[in-house]
């Protein structure tokens, strides 16, 4: 039976499939899949439909999925992680862990025959993967260092946690928002600095005459064919409205977006199409007279948060680890686990950026939490550049991806910072195809791949290069200023960038022998930007007038 919403419609193949019948259902199936193998199942449900529980088909690599957990607010404890170290560790050299940009993790290598298996291990541990791929509601994002945060103006993790519960059901399953025009993607920030405008729908904590509620703002998104921060609703609502004002929002949507032309099912597509105002109007149809945005608050340039930092919290302290482009092996996973067990609270934060914070450190562990091994993989301190890349998966697993991103990202990061200087973290970010899975026009600099012909002609991996990306009170998207260029020339078109607008420097390096001199030569090689040079008698500059104007600053 076709959904009232969809009655007289002009629906694409995709969403034909929908129609016929809601992911959803395929629960009960399950069992039958992971007995009869992935070869006997209907295409549909093995290519479509077991995205509503989280199982992604990879033509890359057939026969071994990719399952997408649901992390409301990237938040895992210890007894979670080791439960799904003991399932990536089953698949061997097959088998791996993403954190993503939306503070969630994806596992590699799984099998259909292992899924039921799965699934009532993570239930047990209260992890769930419904409803987390395809049209669906996405993982509910929030404050990394929610309820340790010394600036924070609310804890989001009993909002995140209940609004997750909301549009899932409890995880079990939520037939009113299985079946979206597209995916849809929530977020509620904290504090100030708790930039979030990428996504459908925003909460921000604002207070009128000291009642805490919620400014909103919709629209964000970032795909092949548009790119967007959301706009403000000019609303405030309780916090106690928020879950009755996400539904009414998701219902005009999902009844009235498009379904013929997949590329503009997103919902900024129909906001646009419709008008603000209009939309606003119709909003209030059913929830009542909207209160006006008193002005919300995202006012703070995001802060870094590696290192070891205070909590609100007397006594207590967060580390902030840099994870490389978000990978994670079943090692890692277990050694998390042990950290966070034997110097934490026994959880673990996932942020956007891919990285991970050990919340609950005691003043007198610190020393002894600096020496763990694992931090030597995962530093407290990265490089400048690498600490700022974030990559999507690329084409080793994903078929939409036409570039190898994670290991691009990890060479060209690692080499950079091995040739340059660079004064303050840089948002970097690789995505392997326009759909921007790594949120590319979100980066100062952003990398979108693509195919090209090289100067021989040959078809080789390329990127367009977008610069200009920011968050914060001067939010921004990133432009675009060059197109196709190949993999292999890459690093140095990004040096070039990074010198010439972003002021880092390139690194003084003299034979082996003169290692002492060459790391003294760096340490003051970068000049001040603002102190006019020191010369000699004839006008030229030597070693001397450089040092001296490098401890003039």
């Amino acid at each position: 039976m076709v959904q009232y919403y969809l009655e007289g419609k002009k629906l694409n193949q995709v969403e034909k499939n929908k129609a016929a019948k809601d992911g959803l259902e395929i629960g009960k199936d399950i069992d039958k899949f992971a007995e009869m193998g992935w070869e006997q199942m209907d295409k549909t449900d093995l290519e479509l439909r077991l995205k509503w529980y989280g199982m992604f088909w990879r033509p890359k690599t057939p026969g071994k999925f990719m399952l997408r957990l649901r992390i409301p607010n990237g938040i895992i404890n210890a007894e979670q992680l080791k439960v799904i170290a003991s399932i990536v560790a089953r698949y061997g050299e097959n088998g791996s862990c993403d954190i993503t940009t939306r503070q969630n993790i994806q596992l590699r290598g799984v099998l259909i025959s292992d899924l039921p298996e799965i699934l009532n291990r993570l239930k047990k541990v209260n992890i769930s993967t419904t409803q987390s791929g395809f049209d669906n509601p996405r993982n509910v994002t929030g404050n990394p260092i929610a309820g340790v945060d010394p600036e924070e103006i609310i804890d989001t993790r009993i909002y995140t946690s209940k609004m997750q519960d909301h549009l899932t059901n409890d995880g079990k399953g939520n037939s009113e928002f299985s079946n979206l025009p597209r995916k849809w993607n929530t977020a509620i920030a904290g504090s100030k600095d708790n930039f979030l405008l990428h996504n459908d729908l925003i909460f921000h904590p604002v207070k009128i005459n000291g009642v805490l509620g919620f400014s909103v703002w919709i629209g964000g998104v970032l795909s092949s064919v548009m790119n967007e921060y959301a706009v403000p609703l000019n609303a405030w609502v309780e916090e106690e409205k928020i879950y009755e004002l996400t539904s009414i929002i998701l219902s005009l949507w999902r009844d009235n977006g498009e379904r013929n032309i997949r590329p503009k099912g997103r919902f900024r597509f129909y906001l646009d199409k419709i008008g603000i105002e209009t939309f606003r109007d119709l909003i209030e149809k059913q929830y009542g007279t909207l209160k006006e945005d008193p002005g919300s608050i995202f006012s703070d340039k995001p802060r870094s948060f590696f290192g070891i930092h205070s909590q609100k919290q007397e006594g207590k302290y967060f580390a902030g680890i840099h994870v490389p482009v978000g990978r994670l092996l079943a090692e890692d996973l277990q050694d998390l686990a042990n950290i966070c067990e034997n110097f934490g609270d026994k959880e673990i934060r996932l942020t956007e950026d891919q990285n991970i914070i050990i919340t609950g450190i005691d003043t007198n562990l610190i020393e002894e939490f600096k020496e763990q091994s694992i931090l030597q993989k995962f530093p407290l301190e990265p490089e400048t550049i690498a600490a700022g890349t974030v990559s999507c998966t690329g084409n080793t697993y994903c078929g939409f991806a036409l570039t190898n991103t994670k290991d691009q990202a990890l060479k060209i990061s690692h080499e950079l910072d091995k040739e340059l200087d660079l004064k303050d973290e840089l948002k970097i970010h690789w995505t392997g195809c326009p759909n921007s899975c790594g949120q590319a026009y979100m980066g100062g600099i952003g990398l979108t791949g693509k195919k090209a012909k090289d100067k021989e002609g040959k078809t080789v991996e390329a990127y367009d290069i977008s610069i200009g990306g920011s968050q914060g009170p001067n939010y921004k998207l990133g432009e675009l200023i060059k197109k196709s260029v190949p993999q292999d020339e890459l690093k140095d078109v990004l040096k070039d960038l990074l010198i010439s607008n972003f002021d880092a420097k390139e690194k003084i390096f003299l034979s082996k022998k003169s290692g002492s001199l060459s790391r003294f030569m760096n340490w003051f090689s970068p000049l001040g930007k603002d102190k006019p040079l020191i010369n000699r008698a004839n006008g030229s500059h030597d070693i001397f007038s450089k040092f001296m104007n490098r401890i003039s600053n």
